[in-house]
């Protein structure tokens, strides 16, 4: 696994593993005419702390924007971790010290425009956990984070209605943002939904991948954020594991290493 310094953090390239699936293995993605591809972007943060957040939050931002530039393609979906812009924060920061500001998010929706895919990921806003997804048209939808580890004030009301859950509509099917330890509750209200396509996102020091649920979608994916700086009690084999499972709970695709990476599912 590699170790990035303030020096080194940008500019570097991610691989990338691109999969073709559908049909039998995972009808839903194939039947998708506005998704083409989902990329789970399994990438590193460098770690917030007192001295550089400022800093470090910009770099992390660059380093979003590198990787949309570097892999997305029309019609894709670029799904980012649950904290892609603070990593594992090292220090006790005032969440307004963490949150992406409306600028910021307007140069992400920007470069989801440019081109031409989905971006979603986790991050602070308004001094809350919030689940963004930017569509090709720019258009922010933007939800507060359900029930997690360790939940920050949501001090701002919710941006969406749809009863606060974090659903897309692709076509005819229902998209599904969750994090890696979203409870019973949510995920049973997205059953009621139709959900059929559920991404869960981790960086936590849960360090585990989402169990099997009776929602049971058509696809389900996670990805895991590929960080070196570990929470404390965390083991290396638990960080880094992105991975695509279908109905049965077959896995269909996973990210060769727990390093950074992007795991690229194609539509056959």
């Amino acid at each position: 696994m590699a170790h990035w310094n303030r020096r080194q953090f940008i500019g570097t390239t991610l691989t990338a593993t691109v999969i073709a699936i559908g049909g039998r293995a995972a009808p839903v993605l194939g039947a998708t005419a506005s998704i083409h591809r989902f990329a789970l972007v399994q990438s590193t943060a460098l770690p917030l702390d007192a001295v550089h957040a400022e800093n470090d939050l910009q770099r992390n931002l660059q380093r979003m924007l590198q990787i949309i530039e570097q892999h997305a393609s029309p019609n894709d979906w670029m799904a980012f971790d649950d904290a892609p812009l603070t990593g594992h924060v090292t220090a006790a920061l005032p969440a307004k010290t963490l949150a992406l500001s409306d600028s910021d998010l307007q140069t992400l929706a920007l470069a989801a425009t440019r081109k031409k895919s989905w971006v979603s990921f986790g991050a602070i806003r308004r001094e809350r956990d919030s689940i963004i997804a930017i569509s090709p048209q720019g258009e922010i939808h933007e939800w507060a984070m359900p029930s997690r580890y360790a939940p920050l004030p949501l001090d701002a009301e919710i941006v969406e209605s749809n009863n606060a859950l974090p659903i897309i509509e692709l076509d005819s099917h229902q998209l599904a943002l969750l994090p890696v330890d979203a409870n019973a509750t949510t995920l049973a209200q997205c059953a009621e939904r139709g959900v059929n396509i559920v991404i869960t996102m981790g960086s936590g020091p849960q360090c585990a991948l989402a169990p099997r649920h009776s929602l049971s979608p058509s696809l389900l994916m996670h990805v895991q954020a590929a960080s070196p700086w570990q929470p404390p009690g965390c083991h290396g084999d638990g960080i880094g594991k992105s991975q695509a499972v279908d109905a049965l709970g077959h896995v269909i695709a996973k990210c060769p290493s727990s390093g950074e990476h992007v795991l690229i599912l194609a539509a056959l």
